[in-house]
């Protein structure tokens, strides 16, 4: 999943010899809140949406040296769709430059809506399958032994994710295939996981459910 696959074909970078109304043109046309800028192939950096807004509200000049209101943050051919994110979050953009990584050479454009799409159509998002979250003390972690416990019940492993830490447990989100969800959960159990949350109903929770409502039934005659 690296950056390079999720490039923008209609979005272009900027040019210092445009002005900050044609630039901002250019973003809100995007809905982009960040744009790279180019003086021929040097880049410069990357200017915000108000930093425009203030530049042309003070616009006392035709021409305008961007590089003091610009910031440079980019993504390269290395980096994955997961660091995107990372990035985005940082700098709270929803567009980053991509460059080449030997001989820096521009690539093009990563936005929010790419990384969204990117993501969705990932196997963890995209599998048809069910999940649930564990909770293991973090000295007896381990993912082979998470998906030993799924294949070991007739189940298919699909994919996992850490969520969080503390110290001294792991919670980790699994996604898995299979029509024995009652026995996955009971020898998740057996082997010291919590069970934290599931995102399905097993017949379990049906049966304990059912006599929960036999029981109300009962109580109310």
């Amino acid at each position: 999943m690296y950056v390079t696959d999720y490039l923008s074909k209609e979005l272009k970078p900027g040019k210092t010899s445009n002005s900050p109304r044609q630039l901002l043109q250019q973003m809100e046309s995007y809905v982009v809140n960040h744009l790279p800028l180019f003086e021929g192939l040097t880049y410069i950096g990357n200017i915000a949406h108000e930093e425009l807004i203030a530049l042309m509200e003070e616009q006392t000049t035709t021409s305008f040296d961007y590089k003091p209101y610009s910031d440079t943050f980019y993504l390269t051919s290395q980096h994955t769709l997961w660091d995107a994110i990372q990035l985005m979050d940082k700098e709270q953009t929803n567009c980053i430059p991509v460059f080449e990584e030997d001989g820096f050479k521009f690539l093009g454009l990563l936005t929010q809506e790419k990384l969204i799409s990117g993501l969705a159509h990932n196997e963890f998002v995209s599998a048809q399958g069910v999940s649930m979250v564990v909770t293991i003390h973090r000295q007896e972690y381990s993912m082979t032994t998470i998906s030993n416990i799924i294949e070991a019940n007739n189940g298919q492993f699909l994919a996992a994710v850490v969520l969080g830490s503390s110290e001294d447990n792991i919670q980790v989100l699994v996604k898995f295939n299979s029509e024995n969800l009652l026995s996955i959960g009971e020898t998740f159990e057996r082997y010291g996981y919590q069970i934290v949350q599931k995102f399905y109903t097993d017949q379990k929770d049906q049966l304990l459910q059912h006599r929960y409502a036999q029981l109300l039934k009962f109580m109310n005659t």
